[in-house]
């Protein structure tokens, strides 16, 4: 079994692995992969078959890990450990001194795979689906005490420092979805519009903001900006989660964001 860069020709292959992610929407198209996705992919080859699959960034000293996959047929063989291996290896050549991951609270598989390989629970993440009409009603709570403005390549900096991402991060949201709108309060509240994730819902990824009040604002850009009937939004703010709930957001996932040190 050995690592290998992904090519422009696996993107074929590379779907059946998305496809066991299982995240309910459709994958990049190949351009868009081969372009953005296949520079920061690695998989495990065993005889000619690929294994298991990662989609990896380094942004300065972070490794953010965003796609792990054995696949189905491959399971219960060590394979995952051989593959995060790899990832801390590839992370580690490019400078990395730690990395983050995300994982569904209750997939202990996973869990315990990211657990053997050294990282512990650094914070929750929530992730919620919330209804235009409730986006408004969530909207007009806030004080008017603040001004939203557009994300600009200056701001990068502080907002990556102020929230707590790696060097580069928000480079690369601008740059994978640059027609998609990425809106700040101050520099320690961001949130970038993926207006097209899927039929008739938006994705705020990131969305970060240290109260509601802020939270609000950015929300209300939001509605400013895009005109979709839902919002998925996935943050990590439990008094903001509590406040979206409140009027009327629905739980989707509970994840939690692993760290380590490489």
């Amino acid at each position: 079994m050995h690592v290998r860069a992904a090519r422009p020709d696996d993107y074929e292959a590379w779907l059946s692995f998305w496809a066991q992610l299982e995240l309910g929407h459709p994958p990049p198209a190949r351009e868009r992969w081969v372009e953005h996705l296949a520079p920061n992919t690695i998989f495990l080859e065993d005889e000619g078959r690929l294994v298991a699959y990662n989609l990896s960034f380094a942004f300065g000293r972070r490794g953010d890990v965003r796609q792990v996959v054995v696949d189905r047929a491959a399971r219960r063989r060590g394979v995952g450990k051989q593959l995060m291996a790899a990832v801390a290896a590839k992370l580690r050549a490019a400078g990395c001194t730690e990395w983050r991951l995300e994982v569904k609270a209750d997939n202990a598989a996973a869990v315990a795979l990211y657990r053997a390989a050294g990282m512990t629970p650094h914070h929750d993440v929530f992730t919620v689906t919330l209804a235009r009409g409730d986006a408004e009603r969530f909207a007009v709570m806030k004080s008017g005490r603040y001004a939203t403005a557009a994300v600009v390549a200056e701001d990068d900096a502080a907002l990556e420092t102020a929230l707590d991402l790696g060097a580069g991060q928000v480079a690369r949201w601008r740059t994978y979805r640059a027609h998609c709108p990425m809106v700040r309060v101050g520099h320690d509240a961001l949130t970038h519009v993926w207006t097209d994730f899927a039929p008739e819902l938006a994705l705020l990824f990131p969305f970060a903001a240290p109260d509601p009040d802020v939270a609000a604002h950015l929300i209300a850009e939001v509605l400013a900006l895009s005109h979709q009937p839902a919002y998925e939004i996935q943050l990590t703010g439990a008094t903001i989660h509590a406040a979206l709930l409140a009027v009327g957001a629905v739980p989707k996932d509970q994840l939690v964001e692993y760290a380590g040190q490489l």
